[in-house]
């Protein structure tokens, strides 16, 4: 188990986990079918890692209050570099789009910023809002994936006092909240440690590996990884059922 921060395919079927908390933080592959480690690199005792992404033959992974992103060979996890960067107030999610052309952070706040590759250069910041639901700003995005077409990403509303079990699916080009997910009834069947501080161990990790069409979602430490199938009935619409399930800040 690990304090999860991001989860990720390569196009090869390869799962990358990028683990959080200070003096605990690193990345590692993961073989998908027994959740063993394969390769694991640590971080120094200061860094608190946050969200990953595979790109080309690297993987970028974002911290949480350090203004640092690293950047590792994908093959090995050696470090390539850490680039100092101002992206927003925090790092938290980190998703790219197929051609890896664009990357999209959140910052634990409402806002969705669009990010240069290489230089992480802030192009554009974007209210994350679902105009059904008043409209209402969306705060807390954390883990994030790209999936046909669209952003996914759990949420997790800390500074609001929330922690919810649904995944929102944002248009990334306009930060609207699309539709969400009920993913309710996982974080029951974590063990003791995990079910008894449901607030710090949330669920938060989201992986699709597009070629094959496999879904994966986990939480901070947890012991399981599920691959998921989405059907209408978990893909809510009405906007007071949303507000009664998914406990937004």
């Amino acid at each position: 188990t690990a304090f999860r921060q991001g989860l990720v395919f390569d196009e090869s079927g390869a799962l990358y986990e990028s683990d959080g908390l200070f003096g605990k933080s690193g990345v590692r592959e993961v073989e998908v079918r027994t959740g063993k480690s394969l390769k694991w690199v640590g971080q120094s005792q200061e860094m608190f890692a946050e969200g990953l992404q595979a790109v080309g033959n690297k993987l970028i992974q974002l911290t949480w209050k350090n203004n640092a992103v690293f950047e590792y060979r994908k093959d090995t996890l050696q470090l390539i570099r850490t680039v100092p960067v101002e992206l927003g107030k925090e790092g938290w999610g980190l998703a790219a789009d197929p051609a890896g052309s664009m990357l999209y952070v959140t910052d634990s706040t409402d806002k969705l910023l669009h990010v240069e590759p290489d230089t992480y250069r802030v192009l554009k910041r974007l209210k994350i809002v679902d105009k059904r639901l008043g409209p209402k700003a969306i705060f807390g995005v954390n883990e994030l994936e790209w999936v046909h077409g669209e952003l996914w990403g759990n949420i997790y509303p800390m500074y609001q006092g929330k922690a919810s079990e649904c995944v929102a699916r944002i248009d990334p080009a306009t930060g609207e909240v699309k539709g969400w997910i009920d993913m309710r009834g996982l974080l029951d069947k974590q063990a003791a440690h995990v079910t008894t501080k449901p607030f710090n161990y949330v669920l938060n990790g989201i992986a699709y590996h597009e070629p094959t069409d496999r879904l994966y979602v986990t939480g901070k430490m947890w012991n399981t990884m599920y691959q998921v199938q989405i059907k209408g009935a978990e893909a809510l619409s009405n906007p007071a059922h949303v507000h009664q399930v998914c406990q937004l800040g």
